[in-house]
This record gives structure tokens, C-alpha cells and sequence, in this order.
């Protein structure tokens, strides 16, 4: 089990860079508007701008939608995972009476020396 990297760089800094394009659009349009009456010659470009653009990212962004519906299998039901695993997320062996730590009320996990062992706790103190 092993953790899955975030993602590269590149695409968050590509992330970032897109919604600041975005918000410069936004308030430079709002800019125009706050500015007073304009002429009717760049409406021309503008509204078929609109016209094309909207549908076009909104159909990009249903796909978008799509593609990670099937690739996750819908998410109809909580994932699946190995009740007994050897090894934890940073590579440390895990070491557990497993049959017992489903039973119990309480379990004490302590991390020594890159294992990891799981025990009951069997005197009910705040610590063991």
C-alpha cells in the first residue's frame, strides 16, 4: 500500500494560471462595463465570441465529467481495501494480531524502529 504521488507540478502551476486568466477576464469585462457606454462595433465580436465559447467549454467540461464518472467506477460503494496489509504508507512493517484488533475497544499503535505494531490494549489506562 503505498501512497499515490500528487500530481506534477506543471499542472497545478497550469491550474493556477488558468483561474487567474479567468478572473482577469472576469474583471476586465466588468471594468468595461463600470466605465460607461461603449459603441455597438465590439458587440460584434463579442456576442458570437459568447456564442461559441460558452457551449464549447461547457461540453468540454460534461466530457470532463464523463470520463472521470467511468474511470472511477462510478462510485457506487466505498472502496475496497485489504483488511491485512504488510507494510503502511511510508514503507514501515506493519506487525498485528488481526483477528484480535477487530475485536478490540481499544487499539495502541506504536511506531518503533520502522515497524509498526498494533495491540490491544488490555489495561484500559491512557497509556501502554
Amino acid at each position: 500500500m503505498i501512497r499515490a504521488p500528487l500530481r506534477p507540478a506543471w499542472r497545478r502551476l497550469w491550474h493556477v494560471l488558468l483561474v487567474m486568466l479567468g478572473w482577469v477576464i472576469y474583471f476586465g469585462f466588468w471594468w468595461k462595463v463600470l466605465r460607461g457606454p461603449t459603441d455597438v462595433g465590439p458587440l460584434f465580436v463579442v456576442i458570437p465570441f459568447i456564442i461559441v465559447m460558452v457551449p464549447a467549454i461547457t461540453l468540454y467540461w460534461i466530457l470532463h465529467n464523463l470520463r472521470l464518472y467511468r474511470a472511477r467506477d462510478a462510485r457506487r460503494g466505498s472502496s475496497i481495501v485489504a483488511d491485512h496489509y504488510e507494510r503502511d504508507w511510508h514503507g514501515r512493517r506493519v506487525v498485528a494480531d488481526w483477528d484480535e484488533v477487530h475485536r478490540a475497544r481499544e487499539v495502541v499503535i506504536r511506531s518503533e524502529e520502522g515497524i509498526k505494531r498494533y495491540r490491544v490494549r488490555v489495561d484500559g489506562g491512557a497509556g501502554s
